[in-house]
C-alpha cells in the first residue's frame, strides 16, 4: 500500500473511531453493555481501562492520520478538549455519570499515545 492510501486509511479510521467514541459517550446508558449483554445500566467506576484504551487508540490514529510535526499542537489541543467535553456532557445525559477519574484516564490515554510517537521520533523507543 502506498503512503497516500495508508494516510487516507488512517484518516478514515480516525474519524470512525472519533465518531464511535462520540456515540457511546452521548448514549443515555451503557451502549456497549446493551449490545454485548443486553443491559444498558451504567455503574460509576467500572470503566477506567476502557476510557484509557479508547483515547490511546484515538491518539495513535490521530498521529498516524495527521502530520504530527506540523499539527502536533492542534492534535493535542483537539484531543484534550474532546475528552473534556465528552466527560462534561455526562452531567446532562440521563443514566450517565461525570467522573474525574474518567477524565484523567481519557487524557492519560491521549498523552500516552502522543508520548509514544514523540519518543519514537527521537529514536528513544523503537
Amino acid at each position: 500500500m502506498d503512503q497516500k492510501k495508508l494516510i487516507v486509511f488512517f484518516k478514515i479510521t480516525f474519524f470512525i473511531w472519533l465518531f464511535f467514541i462520540f456515540i457511546i459517550s452521548v448514549y443515555p446508558g451503557n451502549l456497549i453493555g446493551l449490545l454485548l449483554k443486553g443491559d444498558p445500566t451504567t455503574y460509576p467506576g467500572g470503566d477506567k481501562i476502557s476510557h484509557f484504551i479508547s483515547y490511546l487508540a484515538l491518539s495513535i490514529l490521530g498521529v498516524l492520520a495527521l502530520d504530527f510535526k506540523k499539527k502536533g499542537k492542534v492534535i493535542i489541543i483537539f484531543m484534550t478538549l474532546f475528552s473534556i467535553i465528552m466527560e462534561v456532557v455526562h452531567l446532562y445525559i440521563p443514566n450517565r455519570y461525570y467522573e474525574n477519574l474518567d477524565l484523567v484516564m481519557n487524557i492519560l490515554g491521549t498523552y500516552c499515545g502522543l508520548v509514544f510517537f514523540y519518543l519514537k521520533r527521537f529514536k528513544l523507543f523503537t
